[in-house]
């Protein structure tokens, strides 16, 4: 298995969390839309953002008012952040690490698929054959 980056929080309500790090990225906040909420005063509703882009883990200030820390220095506006890194948002303190994938990510339900009613059916391909005519049509007017 492919190991991936993660985030493993180490100081704050949420120790021994571990949040996967992926392209959508990961919010830290206070607003519960947040893939990380954290109820700290002095974070801001979206305070974080941790991302995978170009198979590296960045992080970036998304406007708070405390900053957000990477080892200790205030990042100004975004970082690259390596195995081991510490980032701090308030009492909070994440770790990035990688790990093996558990799963292979979250799976659907499998659709049911069942055949129309013979009923159905005719209305069915009777509309099917009217819009197969409707776009051959079309095709035809716009190639003239």
């Amino acid at each position: 298995m492919e190991p991936v980056p993660v985030l493993n929080v180490l100081e704050g309500p949420l120790t021994g969390r571990t949040y996967e790090v992926t392209p959508a990225g990961l919010c830290i906040g206070r607003e519960p839309t947040c893939e990380i909420v954290v109820t700290d005063a002095g974070v801001s509703r979206q305070h974080a953002r941790v991302l995978l882009h170009n198979g590296m883990v960045w992080v970036q200030d998304v406007g708070s008012r405390n900053g957000v820390f990477v080892n200790g220095n205030r990042v100004p506006d975004h970082k690259q952040i390596k195995t081991n890194d510490k980032v701090s948002v308030g009492i909070n303190v994440f770790q990035l690490a990688m790990q093996a994938r558990t799963s292979p990510g979250p799976t659907l339900p499998p659709v049911p698929v069942t055949a129309p009613s013979s009923g159905r059916l005719v209305p069915l391909l009777i509309g099917a054959a009217a819009l197969l005519f409707g776009v051959t049509l079309a095709i035809y007017l716009l190639t003239r």
